[in-house]
């Protein structure tokens, strides 16, 4: 293409994303009052490295974000609360989740991207790809002279690797979290293993034969044998797939791999992949798994688990989130199975907050969110602004304040402190465990300590190039559309597994498979 062509089309590609832009936020913002911080609470005035904040000059910059809730993050309380404290002032160009992929690729393409890219969930690849293309900047001289506490819990949480690019760099930076399940768990309703005089199931047929008595016995004692329904899964965040690790399977969902027996496996095209659809297709056919696990998505099982007493068991990161705060104590995480394992997270969530060559202040940059992987900035970006969004007792624990942004906790913690939406630049605080007194949170807690006892080693960070990132980009998206289409039509018995699995194999053969493959392997083998 000639550069005059190419400048027209980067033009054009530019207007439709400032334009994309602009809509989103008139939809974010509508109606909303912005929200004042000024009273007192946990501040950021402090020095990294050699740059004392509030500075001296105020500095605004430039930043693309995720939304918070239903907040234009520049409306955040914490937000505007932490710009006054620290001197550095952020024009913010926002997205809604549901628009992220397509406006980041649009951003970078069109060359009006921004000084920082904040909460946006940037992919190994992204960070190969626009590190590569200088985008995005190496962190690693920043980090070493101007971020002390990111340093600090970086060598604790052994985060290193997880964040380091395929050429030594590194272009973004992480959440640092507590270890715990790296996907959604399978809570089942205990209140109904008790109505039945049942015991937790042990192993895959007894976890079938509960299913069976939750649906024919009346499991939730209502009197109407026909409305429970034994197991739920969706088509967006909690697949059926996350049956697996029942198999003894730790998966990694990113990447549809596990390491079993030292070796890594590629799982759906493993002879237990089979034997997992062949399991969930009996649970279909007799009606133990949701006709509609294959086409609702996440908010409709919610909706459902909180209209009523009706499900036996779901896939979600916490039992509130899908059956409400008054029922979440009916439910437990299904223990896995004697001889199983459970994927346990690093703990380690990269991709949070990168720095683009665009940025003129990037030391500044770097020590300003250094502030955040201090226990004072953590504890700000968690629980926002002391006696605004919690407060803290006379015994030292603490407890959020509702009414003014969210007459309930999840929507109080998406309104007003920076964990909405996505994944945020800050190391988990203490304090979030040693002066938590929701009892919901409690609840969870305790449950995903006692799983990740059970849990694999997390599955390793691979370093792959840029070459073969584009491999994967371009074989990878046919490959998981094609497997969870046969999931489904297997499972449904619109085709019969046994007669189907060798044109299943080799058709993902045909659209590269084998590549992908010998991709992860060779990055696993380089570990």
């Amino acid at each position: 293409m000639k550069k005059s062509n190419w400048n027209i089309v980067k033009k054009l590609i530019a207007a439709v994303f400032m334009a994309l832009l602009i809509v989103s936020s008139l939809a974010a913002c509508g109606g909303k009052e912005k929200n004042e911080n000024r009273a007192a609470g946990d501040t950021v005035k402090k020095a990294s490295g050699s740059i004392t904040f509030p500075l001296a000059e105020p500095l605004t910059m430039s930043m693309f974000a995720v939304m918070n809730g239903e907040y234009d993050l520049k409306d955040n309380p914490t937000f505007r609360y932490i710009e006054e404290q620290t001197g550095v002032n952020w024009d913010v160009q926002s997205s809604m989740e549901s628009d992220l992929a397509e406006k980041k690729g649009l951003m970078f393409a069109s060359d009006a991207y921004t000084d920082v890219v904040f909460k946006a969930g940037l992919s190994r690849e992204e960070q190969e790809k626009y590190g590569k293309q200088g985008i995005l900047i190496p962190l690693n001289d920043l980090i070493d002279q101007y971020a002390p506490n990111l340093k600090s819990a970086l060598d604790k949480y052994d985060a290193w690797q997880y964040i380091t690019a395929s050429d030594g760099n590194i272009y973004s930076l992480p959440e640092l979290d507590y270890p715990s399940p790296s996907l959604p768990t399978l809570f089942l309703n205990q209140a109904w293993l008790k109505n039945l005089g049942l015991s937790e199931p042990k192993n895959l047929d007894e976890l079938y034969q509960v299913y069976k008595a939750f649906k024919d016995k009346d499991a939730n004692g209502n009197g109407d044998p026909d409305d429970e329904i034994p197991l739920i899964a969706t088509s967006d965040a909690t697949p059926i797939t996350q049956l697996l690790p029942y198999f003894g399977v730790p998966i990694n969902m990113a990447n549809n791999c596990a390491i079993m027996d030292n070796k890594l496996v590629y799982v759906p095209t493993s002879d237990i992949f089979k034997e997992f659809i062949a399991y969930v297709t009996k649970l279909y056919k007799e009606g133990l798994l949701s006709k509609n696990s294959f086409t609702q998505k996440l908010d409709q099982q919610k909706a459902l688990g909180v209209s009523g007493d009706v499900l036996g068991s779901f896939f979600d990161a916490g039992a509130f989130l899908t059956v409400g705060r008054g029922r979440d104590e009916d439910f437990r995480i299904l223990t896995p199975f004697e001889n199983g394992v459970f994927p346990v997270g690093s703990g380690v969530t990269g991709g949070t907050f990168a720095i683009t060559d665009k940025c003129k202040n990037p030391e500044i940059t770097m020590a300003w969110i250094d502030q955040f992987y201090s226990e004072e900035g953590s504890k700000l970006a968690w629980l926002g602004i002391k006696d605004k969004t919690y407060k803290t007792n006379a015994d030292g624990t603490w407890e959020w304040i509702l009414g003014a942004y969210g007459e309930d906790v999840g929507t109080l913690r998406a309104n007003a402190t920076l964990q909405g939406a996505a994944n945020h630049p800050s190391v988990q605080p203490s304090y979030w465990f040693t002066g938590m007194t929701d009892p919901d949170e409690k609840l969870l807690d305790n449950e995903k300590k006692r799983i990740v006892k059970m849990g694999a080693a997390p599955f390793p960070s691979l370093n792959i190039s840029d070459s073969d990132s584009t491999t994967l980009a371009t074989v990878k998206a046919d490959v998981d559309v094609y497997i969870n289409q046969y999931i489904a039509q297997a499972a449904t018995r619109e085709l019969d597994i046994d007669k189907s699995w060798e044109d299943y194999l080799a058709t993902l053969k045909k659209m590269g498979v084998d590549d992908m493959i010998k991709i992860y392997q060779d990055a696993y083998a380089g570990k």
